[in-house]
């Protein structure tokens, strides 16, 4: 995508989607039922503006029992060794 986006003069960058691996992501629906809840305890406590997602992140944190901390961190590390795999391919090239 990247030589035909050159070719046509095109600037740009490049999205890659990289799912977290499934053994590292937190099960669908206690993910949503913790983002669910923490959007009504933020709406409830009158959380607003740039409070929202700092707030958001820690409730889904402690309703997940920490696992959307770890599974972050997973998506992080995943999304890095993607990354890499990426550059050594354009580097040697």
């Amino acid at each position: 995508a990247h030589d035909l986006r050159a070719a046509m003069g095109l600037p740009g960058g490049q999205l890659v989607a990289n799912p977290i691996p499934k053994a590292d992501e937190v099960a669908p629906e206690l993910l949503e039922q913790a983002i669910s809840t923490a959007i009504s305890d933020a709406a409830s406590s009158a959380i607003a503006a740039k409070d929202v997602t700092p707030f958001l992140l820690q409730r889904v944190f402690e309703l997940t029992d920490g696992a959307s901390l770890t599974a972050n961190i997973a998506l992080v590390l995943n999304n890095a060794r993607l990354g890499a795999d990426i550059a050594r391919h354009f580097a040697t090239q």
